[in-house]
């Protein structure tokens, strides 16, 4: 292999404490053209030195996958060492399906990890091998395009600023704000739809809205059961307003955020008891076949909020991979909504604002540590309608 070939090629360290996980995990590596395994480790101390004997032998690596739960060092804090001494190095978290582990994976995906993947719970090695490596190698293209915008720049580009996986070419951004964009006189409801990078700009926006918004929030962020509820709890304990995973029948209550759980579609539906008002509206969990492979879709949502809030409605694409919400936006402005979407600069992956803004249906694209104040601003009249 020439030197050219050889920088192309994506260097990974493996650490889990478990020998058969990290076979597993390095079977998965060899389906993938264009990474190899770099070594593995069996905790967090000697991946680090691991990682140190590279760099000074000019081998860098350039992605971890890194167990949640390892004795002598475990995952988060070796997640954190390496945030500080290898900034450009991808991370991806192997977490396990117990509430101890997801706790600690949203923890690390707050914290800057790129994404995570469940330990394999197939009834095979060859199954687990399928299913790892169609999610792994959904991450490993964020990770190429860096590297290759990097070579092209030469110089280091944080994932902030990786765009979607499938472009490389630079696209037409969007103006901060739309010609002849308006906000709308009122807003009964705020939509927002989020993916890969999604827990830590979360945490960016949530936690600065105030208490008394006055419009509930209806949230999908794609994520696995089990682990939408501990990002929800970890959002309410950090946030003004109160945040839960979104259940059947729920009623829809202002100054609340519903998550949709893992693995169900959350839509928007009247309410069937005869005790409520009959525009009562509530959470409805739905279990239809998943859309862009996902299952909570953003789509689902949008279309269905659609039907019921007609046009007092803020949408909020932020950042994730590929477009699903593009068309739940589309739904949405031919009702007369007003949509927000995560500037490109400040996306861990471009791709779903990007999808939005490049079909021209996004009325602002701002930065991530903006959009907690603007959808405070855009909703503050309604507010003001409510106490009057």
């Amino acid at each position: 292999m020439d030197a050219r070939e050889d920088n192309a090629i994506l260097r990974a360290l493996i650490v889990d404490d478990t020998v058969v996980y990290r076979k597993i995990l390095a079977d998965v590596i060899h389906t993938i053209p264009g990474v190899q395994v770099a070594g593995t480790a069996p905790n967090g101390k000697l991946a680090l030195a691991r990682m140190e004997q590279a760099a000074s032998a000019g081998q860098a690596i350039d992605l971890v996958l890194l167990d949640v739960e390892m004795p002598e060092m475990g995952g988060l804090e070796t997640l954190e060492i390496i945030r500080k001494r290898y900034p450009e190095t991808g991370v991806i978290m192997v977490s396990g399906v117990s509430k101890a582990a997801a706790r600690s994976t949203v923890q690390a995906l707050e914290r800057g990890a790129l994404d995570f993947i469940r330990k394999p719970e197939g009834a095979s090695t060859e199954e687990n091998v399928i299913l790892l490596g169609n999610h792994l190698r959904s991450c490993i293209r964020i990770l190429t395009v860096r590297r290759r915008l990097r070579s092209l720049g030469g110089q280091a580009i944080p994932y902030a600023k990786t765009p979607a996986p499938e472009t490389l070419r630079h696209a037409t951004k969007p103006p901060t704000l739309r010609a002849g964009a308006r906000t709308p006189p009122r807003v009964d409801v705020i939509a927002i739809g989020v993916s890969t990078g999604g827990p830590n700009a979360l945490c960016e926006v949530l936690p600065l809205l105030p208490g008394d918004l006055g419009v509930p929030i209806l949230l999908v962020q794609h994520m696995p059961p089990l682990f939408t509820l501990t990002l929800a709890d970890a959002l309410n304990k950090k946030s003004k307003l109160a945040v839960c995973e979104a259940r059947d029948n729920q009623r829809l209550e202002p100054n609340t955020v519903y998550v949709a759980p893992g693995g169900r579609h959350l839509v928007v539906r009247r309410s069937l008891s005869a005790t409520d008002n009959p525009a009562q509206l509530m959470a409805g969990l739905s279990d239809s076949p998943p859309v862009h492979s996902c299952r909570p879709s953003v789509d689902v949502l949008f279309h269905s909020i659609a039907t019921y809030y007609a046009g007092n409605v803020l949408a909020v694409i932020m950042t994730g991979m590929g477009s699903d919400g593009c068309e739940g936006v589309r739904a949405l402005k031919r009702k007369g909504c007003y949509c927000i979407t995560q500037s490109e600069a400040t996306c861990v992956v471009y791709g779903m604002p990007q999808a939005v803004d490049e079909a021209g249906l996004s009325d602002e694209s701002i930065p991530l540590k903006k959009i907690a104040l603007r959808i405070d601003e855009i909703t503050r009249n309604s507010r003001t309608h409510a106490r009057t």
